[in-house]
């Protein structure tokens, strides 16, 4: 069972939720109040909320009494309804909420809503990982031309000309696009200057990834800069990580996906770090054990990766990808996270001290080059 509570007494807005969860997904248990000092003083039920709804126009209300509200929501997905003409109202609430919908909502939307609270409760964390992201309040915004791209993507007959429009717009972005594009990284054989022939080499996933992690740097630069360098620095290692996948000879398209991978992961990094954590925190640090199995009480920041993806709408397959590569996993089933394990363990000098039986995996696995040789006795 899941829980939804609504702070609101727009009609409109209760009747849509009513008949979701009472006709639609009985799984679902709607509590609605009026005010946010109304659920405040309610007796509690004892189960997780997992969905938040906040009514910013119907609910005057007091910033403390918000910030309460959200903080008996830690692990719920947050959502302000609003207008688009009340930027204030989205201004007041970036550091409470994940999220913001219209007040002309309607049925689809919600039930996207509905998917991505689920899918936030069922991701595989364990106790303190959730205890630790329930205390996070700083997360980025996903950026509006995202949500455009991801929009204008969902249409089967798009085509690069019609991406190219929409990505034109932001003059910077397609400056660090194009000059991502001609990389040694990348692995084309001909640079390119054309906005169309550098998506037609990227392929759409690539580049609302590319798109997702330069605005939000972009955006990093102008509110902190000094914490901008820790997405670079992402980017520079998840080429490192697209060049080790082209070492190991995967295909194209496990290339692209490691590439994929690695930025996506260093979002959690960047959250910690906005939400008072230090680089020389022990959530920012490897795993410290050899034998790849992190300490039952680490809290990576891959988790926190995991958690803004899947709040940013990201498919559970990449998710996955990006919780699995805190630790070996055998098969060809988790080639990419298998990669992006080996990187980590490249980047901190911890792949030689990884014992016999872990060397024989890797090599199995066509990571021997990174290994010192085994010499047979004659």
């Amino acid at each position: 069972m899941y829980q939804v509570v609504a702070i609101s007494h727009d009609p409109t807005v209760l009747s849509l939720l009513k008949n979701y969860c009472q006709s639609s997904d009985l799984r679902w248990q709607l509590r609605v109040f009026p005010t946010p000092g109304s659920f405040l003083s309610a007796p509690s039920n004892h189960e997780q909320i997992d969905l938040l709804l906040f009514d910013s126009q119907s609910s005057a209300s007091a910033l403390e009494e918000r910030r309460l509200a959200c903080f008996m929501a830690p692990l719920a997905l947050r959502v302000v309804v609003t207008t688009p003409e009340h930027e204030d109202v989205v201004i007041n609430h970036l550091s409470m909420f994940h999220s913001f919908v219209s007040r002309d909502l309607n049925y689809e939307h919600l039930t996207q809503l509905f998917a991505n609270a689920e899918r936030l409760a069922d991701l595989p964390l364990r106790e303190h990982e959730r205890h630790v992201i329930g205390k996070l309040t700083d997360y980025p915004v996903f950026p509006s031309i995202c949500t455009e791209l991801r929009q204008l993507m969902e249409n089967p007959k798009v085509g690069v000309p019609d991406v190219a429009k929409l990505v034109a717009r932001d003059p910077l972005i397609v400056s660090r696009l194009l000059q991502l594009v001609n990389s040694p990284y990348m692995g084309f054989a001909s640079e390119t200057y054309s906005l169309e022939t550098a998506i037609s080499r990227l392929g759409f996933q690539l580049l609302q990834t590319l798109v997702l992690m330069l605005t939000i740097k972009a955006q990093q630069e102008q509110q902190q800069p000094e914490l901008a360098q820790v997405l670079e620095q992402q980017l520079a290692f998840a080429g490192e990580c697209r060049q080790l996948a082209q070492q190991v000879r995967l295909s194209r398209v496990l290339q692209d996906q490691v590439y994929i991978a690695a930025i996506l992961s260093g979002f959690g990094k960047l959250i910690l770090l906005r939400n008072g954590c230090t680089e020389d925190d022990v959530e920012l640090q490897p795993p410290a054990s050899t034998a790849g199995q992190p300490d039952k009480q680490y809290v990576s920041y891959l988790a926190v990766s995991a958690f803004v993806l899947t709040l940013w709408g990201f498919d559970d397959s990449l998710v996955s990808t990006v919780l699995n590569q805190q630790q070996w996993r055998d098969g060809n089933l988790y080639q990419v996270s298998q990669c992006l394990w080996v990187a980590r363990m490249q980047q901190d000098n911890a792949l030689l001290a990884q014992d016999a039986e872990m060397h024989e995996k890797l090599r199995k696995s066509g990571y021997a080059s990174l290994l010192p040789q085994v010499h047979s006795s004659a």
